[in-house]
């Protein structure tokens, strides 16, 4: 279990979701542009919430929960 936890949330390469703090792969996954960067998600649940309130979504801190995964 405890792999897997890693796998999800500590993998090389990969980037993470700025609104459940999921790490997904940036080849794959949906992503938005705000202010010149480039945010990716692991839902369009995520990407929804992140376009609605990107502020709110990049600086509160990701503890999950968000109902994506």
């Amino acid at each position: 279990m405890l792999d897997i936890l890693k796998k999800l949330f500590f993998s090389e390469g990969k980037e993470k979701d700025p609104v459940c703090g999921m790490t997904v792969d940036p080849k794959t996954a949906l992503h938005a542009v705000h202010e010149g960067k480039q945010y990716y998600f692991c839902s369009e649940n995520c990407r929804s919430k992140f376009e609605v309130q990107p502020k709110q979504s990049t600086t509160q801190k990701n503890s999950g929960g968000c109902g994506c995964c």
